[in-house]
């Protein structure tokens, strides 16, 4: 037997790839079946029949703290794509992985 908790998360507020990376953070607690509607994500999160309500509420506040801090991460990591290719750029040229000689086609 389990126990299952839904939650439907509005895709306007979350993104998919966040919800994602949540549940897998969680893959210990609980299991997680996911299904998009539209813009909601319906949610189950499944828990074993021993846990107790309390754990599962606990483990539901811990999971929507982690969907904000894996949705803000994501924004970060958008935000930052650019400066971040640059800086690994420069890095790499400071290297001999990268040969500055051209390129000749295959022939």
């Amino acid at each position: 037997m389990t126990k299952e908790q839904r939650l439907d998360l509005d895709l306007e507020a979350y993104s998919l790839d966040s919800v994602k990376r949540s549940a897998y953070r969680f893959s210990d607690q609980f299991a997680f079946d996911l299904v998009v509607e539209g813009r909601v994500a319906r949610c189950t999160l499944i828990f074993p029949d021993a846990v107790s309500a309390e754990a599962i509420e606990t483990s539901v506040v811990a999971f929507r703290k982690e969907l904000l801090d894996q949705d803000l991460r994501q924004a970060i990591r958008s935000e930052t794509a650019n400066v971040r290719n640059v800086i690994l750029a420069h890095a790499f040229s400071q290297t001999r992985l990268v040969s500055h000689e051209p390129v000749q086609d295959d022939q």
